[in-house]
Order: structure tokens, then sequence, then C-alpha cells
């Protein structure tokens, strides 16, 4: 039997009007009042008097719930065909009241199905049944008949609208799909954009990077181009003050010179002539240290300009780094978007199956409908004299007018969710596509910035090849002042070796004159010796007699010639290999400087012409 905890909530729901016993074979109906809300799910069952469970019922009934407030009685009425009532005329039975939770609310009393006590089998013994029925039960049984046609002409209007409305949603729900198909061919045209705009924001962060690398590496060659151009500033300011010392030595030394060479004509022209070369040498070599003054002036200011050409690269590359890192963020945004829409996309989907479940329940419906109609229309075309013994059927039609009154009742209360479900369900999608826009919209804007990028990029690639093209004739001019520098050296040591050598010969040719001198007084101070007479026997032998020493016989022979010139060898230049006899080392030297040789290998380059002599000096510096 009941339990306590159920035995407390029978009071919750009074059958009225039971009676002790129920005839067979027909339908019978209760009544009942409750103080509760009641739900679609709630049931009324006829259970054996015994039962232990709720799952005991003999069969059972739904509800109609009442929209009556909440704390207000109300009543209900449970109706039950006649063939699914129980047989057994010697048991008894009650109905309880059972809510969705499965918990019995109320119970009536016990009753049973007899017949009544008036019929018997033996009073029903002939075959034709004699029914007497008054007049006021036939208008009645009209009356209910034209209430039924009614409801069927309601119900069959509303049947009609509903499948208006049901052909509406299901054109409504093809929009819908196609809506979705679309906007997943969309959804993975965006993917695919996402990808390609991924892969072109990894490219741009490696080339990014590359060029960070390259500004670095242009940073320390610009440092050590600085360094170079220091030390070659510091170089070029030892030459110029070595070339002003050696202005100042040849000025002195041309002083001397033409002090010393008053009475040599001939020097003279010879040391003017040199002077003039070294004039136009000393000009050229001025001529161009002014233009490796200029030359690395300019330098300095393409300096300058490349440390500001990559000041402004390192910022556009921080730029660039911010743009990615943004464009990361906003990738990640429409992925999460883009996931918000997929679960969307199964939710209507999901709408999509209950919605088409619920037009087949619909269709179910209709049809039953249309069963009703044809057992009303049967009705009203039976004959007079049949219509007397079919009061029970009227019941059982009655009944299920009401049934399917409840059940469109159902419909419309779904119906009206399901239209507030479709408008959601367009607002979803409105959203959805002013999202997808958007993201469209974002994506248009990536695009352009990846071109702009590549733009920047191609820019920056187009500086690279002009700062490698300007350290490329950097280090040409660097080379070009290095072999000029070298040649300025070696004009300045011939110059100071031609003038060393000049300096001796005017030393030597002094000491002759002031030899000469004190030999032409001494000659004049000595007295004229007696000339020797001759004997007979004596002048084949004085014919015949040679002087022993050939300085005796002619004293001014010898003037002018150094004693030991005649022994001395004859030198040989290392560099042409020619010997040069009666020539002094100073000499042999000055010869082996006037030869142009490469400053790296022992090669001899008199008969080059001067930019094949520079492409060979180049080469060995490469």
């Amino acid at each position: 039997m009941e339990s306590p905890a159920e035995a407390r909530t029978f009071s919750q729901v009074v059958f009225t009007d039971t009676p002790h016993s129920y005839p067979p074979g027909a339908a019978l109906s209760c009544g009942y009042a409750l103080t509760f809300q009641q739900s679609p799910r709630d049931w009324v069952g006829i259970f054996k008097v015994g039962w232990s469970t709720t799952k005991d019922y003999h069969t059972f009934v739904w509800v109609e719930p009442c929209l009556d407030v909440v704390g207000t009685e109300s009543t209900g009425r449970a109706v039950f065909k006649e063939y699914y009532l129980p047989k057994d005329e010697l048991e008894f039975y009650q109905f309880c009241y059972v809510d969705a939770a499965g918990q019995v609310r109320g119970a009536s009393t016990p009753f049973c199905f007899k017949k009544p006590a008036g019929q018997s089998p033996e009073s029903i013994g002939g075959e034709e049944l004699l029914v007497i029925i008054t007049q006021e039960q036939v208008e009645l049984s009209q009356r209910e008949k034209a209430e039924l046609r009614r409801e069927l002409d309601q119900t069959r209007g509303e049947n009609e609208t509903l499948k208006n409305d049901r052909q509406m949603e299901r054109r409504q729900a093809a929009g819908l799909k196609e809506q979705n198909e679309q906007k997943e061919k969309e959804m993975s045209q965006l993917l695919k954009e996402m990808d390609q705009i991924k892969e072109q924001n990894e490219h741009l962060r490696s080339a990014v990077q590359e060029k960070g690398k390259e500004t670095d590496r242009l940073k320390e060659q610009n440092e050590e181009k600085e360094k170079e151009m220091s030390q070659l500033l510091r170089d070029m300011d030892q030459i110029k003050e070595q070339n002003e010392n050696t202005v100042q030595q040849t000025e002195e030394m041309m002083k001397q010179i033409e002090k010393r060479q008053r009475d040599a004509a001939e020097e003279q022209k010879q040391s003017s002539s040199r002077d003039a070369a070294c004039r136009e040498n000393e000009a050229h070599v001025q001529e161009k240290y002014d233009r490796a003054t200029v030359k690395i002036n300019t330098l300095q200011k393409e300096r300058e300009q490349l440390r500001g050409r990559g000041d402004a690269q390192s910022a556009e590359i921080n730029t660039l780094n911010f743009k990615i890192r943004e464009q990361e963020r906003e990738l990640f945004k429409m992925k999460d978007g883009i996931q918000l829409l997929q679960v969307d996309l199964q939710s209507l989907e999901k709408e999509k199956q209950r919605l088409s479940a619920e037009l087949q329940i619909s269709q179910s419906l209709v049809h039953d409908m249309v069963a009703v109609k044809r057992e009303s229309q049967s009705l009203q075309t039976s004959p007079s004299g049949q219509k007397t013994p079919q009061s029970c059927p009227d019941d059982n039609l009655r009944e299920d007018c009401r049934t399917l009154a409840g059940q469109l009742q159902d419909a419309q209360r779904k119906l009206g969710a399901e239209r507030e479900e479709t408008r959601n369900a367009k607002r979803r999608s409105e959203i959805l596509e002013n999202e997808l826009q958007q993201l469209r919209e974002q994506l248009k804007k990536m695009v352009s910035t990846c071109e702009d990028a590549q733009r920047m990029s191609g820019k920056q690639e187009l500086q690279l090849v002009e700062m490698r093209a300007a350290i490329a004739e950097a280090r040409e001019v660097l080379a070009d002042k290095d072999a000029r520098i070298e040649g300025k050296e070696q004009i300045v040591t011939l110059v100071t070796r031609e003038k060393e050598a000049l300096a001796r010969e005017n030393e030597t040719l002094v000491s002759d004159m002031e030899r000469l001198r004190r030999a032409l007084d001494d000659f004049q101070a000595s007295p004229p010796a007696a000339a020797p007479r001759l004997q007979p026997d004596d002048t084949a032998d004085s014919w015949q007699q040679q002087p022993e020493n050939p300085e005796e016989m002619n004293p001014y022979e010898n003037v002018g010639v150094v004693p030991g010139d005649t022994e001395e060898e004859s030198l040989v230049c290392r560099l042409c290999q020619e010997s040069f006899p009666g020539i002094t080392q100073d000499e042999l030297e000055q010869h082996e400087g006037s030869h142009r040789t490469c400053p790296y290998c022992p090669m001899l380059c008199d008969d080059m012409q001067q930019f094949v002599y520079e492409d060979h000096v180049y080469g060995h510096q490469l």
C-alpha cells in the first residue's frame, strides 16, 4: 500500500460523485477538485484495490491542465473509454491522481463494475431490443451534435491555419537551411583566408627578423667604417703634416741649392727643371689631397644618411612587429567568433530537427481530425431509427473532441513557442551576418596591412641594395685613396732621394772647385824651372825616354779627377738587372726608386698603363 509520505499528499485532490459501481462495457468519467497548479504530464489512473506502486495501474488518461490562478480551487474531469476498462466484476477499483513527478496526490473511494439490478440475461432474452427515448433527450442529442459540428468546423479551420503555418515554417526552415549552408561555405572560406593570412604573417615575421639581422650587420659595418674613416682622417692629417714638412725642407734645400749653384749654369738649369717638376708634383699631391678631403666629407655625410636610414628602418621594424601582434590578436578573436558561429549552427540544426518532429506530430493530429470528421459524417448519415441506441458513441465522440481540443491548444502553444524560436533564430542569423560582415571588413583591413608591409619590405630591400652599393662605392673610394696615398708616398720618397742626390752632387762639385782653386794657386805661386841642356849623345835617349809617371808629363790633365774613380766597379740594378759603371750607391738607389713596382709582389710595372697598374694593385687587396 501507500507509504506515509504518499498518504500526506492524498488529500490534495478530491474525487467527487464517485458511485459505488459502474456499468460494464460503457465509458465512464470521474470528477475531481484540486488546489495546486496542474502539469500536462499529470494523469488519472484506475488502480485495483490493494495496489503498492504507481506502476500497478490498469489504465490511465492524461489530464487537461486548468489555466486558473494558483491558490484557487479548480475542477477537472477524466474520461475513460470502454475498450480499456477492466472486465472483472468481482474486483474493486479506485481512481488515483498522479503528478508529473510520479507522486500520488489523491485517491477516490472504491468502486466496481456491475450490471444494473433491473437488467438480467433473462429479461433481455429476445433478439430485438426496444429502447424508449424522450423528446428532450432527442433535442439534447441534436444540440450536442450541432455543437460538435461547430467544434469540428472550428477545428477544421484551425487545422487549415496550422497547415499554412507549418508550410510557412517549412519554407522558413528551408531558407534557414540555405542560409546555414551559405554561412558554412563562408566560414570555410574565412578559415582558408585566415590560414593564408597566418602564413603571410609568419613570412612577414621571418622577413622582419632577417631585416633586423641585416640592420644589425649594417650598424656593425657602419661602426667599422666610422673607425676606418677616423683612422683615414688621422692618416690624412699625418700625411698633410709630412707634406708640409717636406715642402719646408724642399724650400730650404732650394735656397741652399740656389746659393751654391750660382757658378754652375747647367746644373742650375737642371735643378730649376727638377724644382719645377717637384712643384708640379706637390701641386698634384695637394690637388689629390683636396679631392680626398672632399670625398671624405661626402663619405661622412653618406654615413650620417645611412645612420638615419638605419634608425628609420629600426622604427619601421618595431611598427611592423606591433602590427603583427595586433593581427595575431585579431586572428584569435576571429577564431573565437568562428567557434561561436559553429555552436550557433549546431543549435540551429537541433532546432530544425525539433521543428521537423513537431511537424510530424501536427500532421498526425490533422489525420486524427480527419478521422473525427469522417465519424461525425457517418453519424449524420446514419438512419433515424438507429440514432437512439448510439448515445454511448456520441459520448465517446464528445470525449474525443475534448481531447482533440486539448491537443490543439497544446499545438497552438507549441506553435507560438516555435514562432518565437524562429524569430530568435532570425535575429541570431542577422547577428551572425553582421559578424560575418565585420569579419570580412577585418580581413580586408588585414590584407591591406599585409600588402603595405610587403611594400615596406620591398622599399627596405631597395634601401638595403642602395646601402650596399654605397658601401661598395665607399670601399672603392677608400681603395683608390689608399693607392693614391701610396703613390704620393712613393713620389715624396723619390723627391727626397733626388734632393739628397742633388745635395751630394753639389757638395762634390764644391769640393772639386775648391781643390782646383788650391792647385791653381799653388801652380801660380811656384817659380818656373830651368830648361836642361841636351847632349848630343843623349838625343836619342831623350827622344826615346818615356815618362815614368803620366802625371808629371801634364799636370793639368788630372784636374777634376777624383782618385780611385778609375778603379771603381760597375753597380747592377736589382729590379731591371742593368749594370751602371761609374755611379755611386745613392745614384743606384735613385735609379731603383724611379721604377714603378707593385707594393704587394716583386713585379716590375714600368710598361703598364695607369688603369692596368691600379687593377693589378686592387686585385691584391681583394
